[in-house]
């Protein structure tokens, strides 16, 4: 009798250590951060730090990003984390197409702990731009043959250096342009007016270009689209 129940508990303690005995992966900065803020044309970088949390060896089987404006890369050697170990991860964020506005992504990491098998890493950047262009594109829609039409622009400096805007130009010879203020001190704006007449029908699609003094986005552009109708 009694070593039947010995036996037991020796074979229920056996299957809670095999139970127990497993990785555990952890990201020690969190899985919901804050990469701050970057300009928009600038990449983000942050190495994240994997941890083994359990008792066998944790082996990362996949590091993925959610769509292609976020690369990462980990080393082979990183891969396989010992028990209360650790190994990096790079995220790098390219903020190209994200001017002006708050981004949240995310990374997938995949691992043999069953407990997580596919681990969730957010994160959010403040993409700033060094002007703000409001509206962000200008459209004369439905317009009229030999008619003129005036749109405004407004431009703002929300950052701390005063911008200056060197050139404007357009791929328009319909357009003409004016710009109001070309020297913007921080929280400043101006005005840039685009009119437009024209003299021949059917759909039209270019930019507006500006150039600025400033080193970190020296370039912007205005999309326009045209739609002329005859009278």
């Amino acid at each position: 009798m009694f070593k039947g129940i010995f036996s037991t508990i020796f074979v229920t303690l056996t299957l809670s250590s095999i139970a127990m005995a497993q990785p555990k992966i952890s990201v020690e900065e969190g899985t919901t951060l804050d990469f701050g803020s970057a300009y928009t044309g600038s990449k983000v970088e942050k190495i994240l730090t994997i941890r083994n949390l359990g008792n066998q060896p944790l082996h990362i089987t996949e590091v993925k990003a959610q769509c292609g404006c976020t690369a990462t890369i980990m080393k082979e050697e990183d891969k396989t984390i010992p028990p209360d170990g650790k190994g990096k991860v790079s995220i790098t964020f390219d903020t190209h197409n994200y001017g002006g506005q708050k981004v949240t992504k995310q990374v997938f990491i995949s691992s043999n702990d069953s407990s997580n098998a596919r681990l969730a890493v957010s994160f959010n950047v403040n993409v700033l731009n060094v002007l703000d262009i409001a509206p962000k594109f200008v459209s004369f829609n439905d317009s009229k043959m030999e008619s003129t039409y005036t749109k405004s622009v407004t431009i703002t400096n929300p950052g701390k250096e005063s911008v200056k805007i060197l050139n404007t130009n357009s791929v328009f010879d319909q357009i003409r342009i004016d710009l109001m203020k070309k020297d913007l001190r921080p929280g400043e704006s101006t005005q840039l007016q685009v009119t437009f007449h024209p003299t021949k029908s059917g759909t039209l699609q270019g930019t507006i270009d500006l150039e600025t003094d400033s080193k970190i986005q020296p370039k912007f552009s205005v999309p326009v689209y045209t739609w002329v109708t005859r009278k």
